[in-house]
């Protein structure tokens, strides 16, 4: 957080109007954020890369043929 603290020395000396449109200019940018994490999350949800995807597939594929010596 040590990053964080010049910028908030000059967020306590900066005029009330300034202030305002800086506080807007935050809040869009954590709203975008969100956004883009919904998205990425909506994009990539229910799929797995590389060899988790294939272990997925090949257990799916065991799964959909029936063994009758099983029973």
């Amino acid at each position: 957080m040590t990053t964080a603290l010049p910028f908030i020395d000059e967020l306590r000396r900066m005029p009330a109007d300034r202030l305002e449109e800086t506080a807007d200019y935050i809040h869009a940018l954590i709203e975008e954020r969100r956004v883009r994490r919904e998205h990425m999350i909506d994009a990539t949800s229910g799929s797995l890369a590389g060899e988790e995807g294939a272990a997925l597939e090949t257990a799916l594929a065991e799964c959909s043929t029936v063994d009758e010596n099983a029973w």
